[in-house]
């Protein structure tokens, strides 16, 4: 690779002059963050994203998870699911109690500070996970949405320059069966059964809601459908095909309220599993994965298996990766081939390598504890100060978002360095 095939403009360039900046890729320092506004706008062209002054931008960012942790009951550890936590609370407080215990959760657990955070530590983008039933306060995604605590870290996200992916972790139905969506149960969702098109047209519903609320934010990046689609699901290739017809439905009706945002198309495994990019060019869409590289040939079958569909036109997104053992190499290997990734995850139990600070709180007592006493215990003591940061992930991190950018506009103040590319001037902090 030259050094010319290196450079990535992540900077808003002035008037047509941006529109020809290759979008390849970068090794420099990036120029001070500035909250995200209206020209910041992505969209998805030629393989990658562009902002609405022609700006190509890469994603690096990381994952937020909500998944509750830290409670105590007879037959749930934590490695049950979180719709079951949600059903053990929702037995003893209801529907609306338990809404208000996890609002509470979430509060202490992602705050501004955490976000000031992230946005210090290099990253231009976080996803942000839905679980519908956080979301209403009726079964089958029945009345409206309320968005105050979206609104609110979406708000600190934009003034941070940080770019938000809404993620569906958890549909109506439960796109699969991994811990961090379903229940102890059959997924439905794909299911031709009346109970899986209920399912369907409840998360309908919900994306419309969402599209039609967000539509004019610059600071959302993408609405990335479903999270991992089928995963842990029997002979889940027979559903397939009702994947993709139902992202094909999402998509209509996502653009019937909202014409601009980016809507990203999850893999169910691997990228062969994705809809064909023929039936999608000029969509604004673009595809994702959910990845395990613990190998150096898993990084580069996923590479080569990604490169495939950026030369379609559409670019990729690694919703979130997961490489416990070799983070750097396989962040660098992203860089490297100017794929945007989230890191996963900001926040969680234990000291795991995969998130970035963890740690662990008094438990709640879901069989005894008084409504109170969980609120209690699900508020300040999830402070991220109270958590104990991984080094060795930080580092890496900060070392990956570093991977860009540099500016053709003349930052305010002395510049550290100027430099030609062509007959432009670019300048870097």
């Amino acid at each position: 690779m030259t050094d010319n095939e290196k450079i990535m403009i992540a900077g808003c360039a002035a008037g047509a002059a941006a529109a020809t900046v290759p979008a390849v890729y970068g090794f420099m320092k990036a120029t001070a963050r500035q909250p995200i506004c209206d020209k910041d706008f992505l969209r998805a062209e030629d393989g990658g994203f562009i902002s609405e002054c022609g700006a190509p931008t890469v994603l690096r960012g990381i994952n937020l998870n909500d998944d509750l942790f830290w409670y105590k009951k007879d037959g749930l550890d934590e490695s049950s699911k979180t719709a079951d936590v949600f059903a053990a609370l929702e037995e003893r407080f209801g529907r609306y109690g338990t809404r208000q215990l996890a609002q509470k959760y979430n509060e202490g657990f992602i705050t501004a500070s955490d976000i000031k955070k992230i946005a210090k530590l290099g990253a231009n983008c976080v996803r942000i996970p839905l679980r519908y039933k956080f979301l209403f306060s009726k079964e089958n995604c029945k009345g409206d949405i309320d968005f105050d605590r979206l609104d609110y870290i979406i708000e600190k996200c934009r003034k941070a320059g940080l770019y938000v992916i809404l993620d569906l972790h958890s549909a109506p139905g439960f796109q699969n069966t991994d811990s961090a969506c379903g229940k102890n149960e059959e997924s439905v969702l794909f299911s031709s059964s009346k109970e899986g098109f209920e399912a369907r047209n409840a998360t309908v519903r919900l994306w419309t809601q969402i599209a039609a609320h967000y539509k004019d934010e610059p600071a959302v990046a993408a609405y990335d459908l479903l999270n991992r689609p089928l995963n842990r699901i029997a002979r889940w290739e027979e559903s397939l095909d009702m994947l993709h017809k139902f992202y094909r439905r999402l998509l209509k009706a996502i653009r019937n309220v909202d014409e601009k945002h980016i809507i990203i198309f999850e893999a169910a495994g691997a990228p062969h599993t994705l809809p064909s990019p023929e039936k999608f060019k000029g969509e604004n869409i673009a595809y994702g994965i959910y990845s395990h590289c613990n190998t150096t040939f898993e990084i580069q079958a996923l590479v080569n298996g990604i490169k495939k569909f950026k030369e379609s036109g559409i670019p990729f997104v690694i919703c979130k990766l997961r490489a416990e053992e070799n983070l750097a190499s396989s962040l660098e290997a992203m860089n490297d081939n100017g794929i945007s990734w989230l890191a996963g995850d900001y926040k969680g139990s234990g000291l795991k390598s995969a998130f970035l600070y963890g740690g662990s709180v008094p438990e709640a007592d879901l069989t005894f504890d008084s409504y109170d006493v969980i609120g209690e215990k699900w508020s300040k003591p999830l402070a991220t100060k109270n958590f104990e940061l991984n080094k060795e992930m930080s580092t890496v991190l900060k070392n990956a978002f570093k991977y860009g950018a540099i500016s053709i506009v003349k930052p305010e103040g002395k510049p550290k360095f100027r430099a030609k590319m062509g007959s432009r001037l670019i300048y870097g902090k």
